[in-house]
């Protein structure tokens, strides 16, 4: 067999290739800490691949002095919004925390249609997803 050729072609009849360049869909859910610092690894490797990256960040506020964000501007090339009113379970007005995330899935939504980013990282989105806004 020659030197990187598999012996098994997939179903699909993608190249390894082809398949490793398709987009994903990659959400980390669950109980307990560590889901945002496995996304922002994940942006991190991209970045070192050259991709563009593009983080909008539901929920929190562009108030709050974040060490993701710090590191992004100091990396540069990666897009940073923070489109929340800060933390929207302490929020005391609710009406507005939804408009907040309504508009940012307006951009992001934007932002997919028009492939601005090879790597995008929605991050607190579960939050506004389970509140209906």
């Amino acid at each position: 067999m020659a030197k990187g050729v598999t012996p098994v072609q997939a179903a699909d009849g993608l190249t390894t290739r082809q398949r490793r360049n398709s987009p994903l869909v990659i959400v980390h859910g669950g109980a307990g800490k560590g889901k945002s610092t496995a996304a922002f690894g994940l942006a991190l490797r991209g970045w070192t691949q050259g991709w563009s990256i593009g983080v909008f960040q539901f929920v929190k506020s562009s108030k709050w002095k974040i060490g993701e964000a710090r590191a992004a501007a100091a990396l540069g090339g990666i897009d940073w919004e923070s489109m929340g009113d800060g933390w929207s379970w302490l929020s005391r007005d609710l009406d507005e925390s939804a408009a907040l995330a309504q508009e940012g899935w307006r951009v992001v939504r934007e932002a997919i249609a028009e492939a601005r980013y090879e790597f995008l990282l929605l991050e607190e989105i579960t939050y506004p997803g389970n509140w209906g806004w």
